[in-house]
């Protein structure tokens, strides 16, 4: 009997590469993403050594251009902050995207996969019931034989 082909085997190709590129796809958005939030930190913590400055300073001495000068530096990097959270935040919807389309390429890859499993049964029991088929048969015709001529020997 013939070997089984899955007549989708192209699609179960394309859909497996389809779902192979969204995993890269998606730990390359958690990577940007590990990224921004390394970035956030970063900034974070030398806001947090500015204020910490800033608030040595006013302890120490009241030296108005070096207060100003670190003020404006706190204030900048407070900014800077509020842009790196956006950045963090995009990248986030960006990687819950990302994770979306994976599924979604997962999800097809084992409809698919299941469908061939599902015709590859199909076919066994399909093949299965035709070799029990032709077995019968070859019983029959031998028991066919030895009726007819009972000196023979069948097959």
């Amino acid at each position: 009997m013939k070997h089984f082909i899955f007549h989708l085997e192209s699609v179960l190709q394309l859909r497996s590469r389809a779902e192979a590129e969204a995993q890269q796809l998606h730990a390359a958005a958690g990577r940007l993403l590990d990224e921004a939030r390394a970035e956030f930190i970063a900034a974070e913590n030398q806001w947090h050594q500015l204020v910490a400055q800033l608030g040595d300073l006013q302890k120490s001495s009241f030296n108005p251009a070096d207060r100003a000068i670190l003020w404006d530096a706190t204030n900048n990097k407070k900014d800077e902050l509020k842009a790196l959270a956006q950045k963090v935040d995009l990248a986030a919807k960006e990687l819950d995207l990302k994770r979306q389309v994976l599924l979604a390429a997962r999800r097809d890859h084992e409809a698919m996969l299941k469908l061939k499993e599902n015709r590859r049964q199909d076919y066994n029991v399909t093949a299965e019931r035709s070799d029990r088929a032709m077995v019968d048969d070859i019983v029959n015709a031998g028991h066919m034989a030895r009726r007819l001529d009972p000196n023979k020997v069948a097959l």
